[in-house]
């Protein structure tokens, strides 16, 4: 009986050292409900986050917006909802995922090493920066 439990605890713990980083998985919804990102696993500790929703989603012609403010003239032909716009790695020593990468189509910015993100529960805390601007938002995850 007992060697099952030991194996049983070797078999899971390595799956339970994932778990706290791949809590980010999922839809996120902004706090003022204007858009939402989906984040993924892309590599070990690596993560990307993808514009999944936005609320106001139309151009001045009815179609879906585009990315017009992007710094890149090549990409601003693309949809903002379907934009990367961050890349983070999860550091399980602080238990937070570091922004290594991101990009608001809103202002058409894009910094590296702006800050960080903690996930407890259903929620996300973004504290992040540039120069002399210092942002923190929530996320709430999106229930299916």
């Amino acid at each position: 009986m007992n060697k099952y439990i030991i194996v049983a605890i070797l078999f899971l713990t390595p799956m339970s050292l994932y778990a706290a980083a791949d809590d980010i998985v999922g839809d996120w919804m902004e706090d003022k409900g204007t858009g939402a990102t989906k984040f993924e696993r892309v590599g070990e500790n690596k993560y990307k986050g993808v514009c999944s929703w936005l609320k106001d989603n139309k151009d001045k012609d009815g179609g879906p917006k585009r990315d017009r403010k992007n710094p890149d003239k090549s990409m601003r032909s693309q949809y903002i909802v379907g934009a990367h716009v961050m890349d983070l790695t999860y550091d399980p020593q602080k238990k937070r995922y570091n922004m290594d990468w991101a990009y608001d189509p809103s202002w058409g910015l894009a910094v590296d090493n702006s800050g960080y993100m903690t996930v407890s529960g259903d929620t996300i805390t973004i504290k992040a920066g540039w120069a002399f601007i210092k942002v923190t938002k929530k996320l709430r995850r999106v229930k299916k």
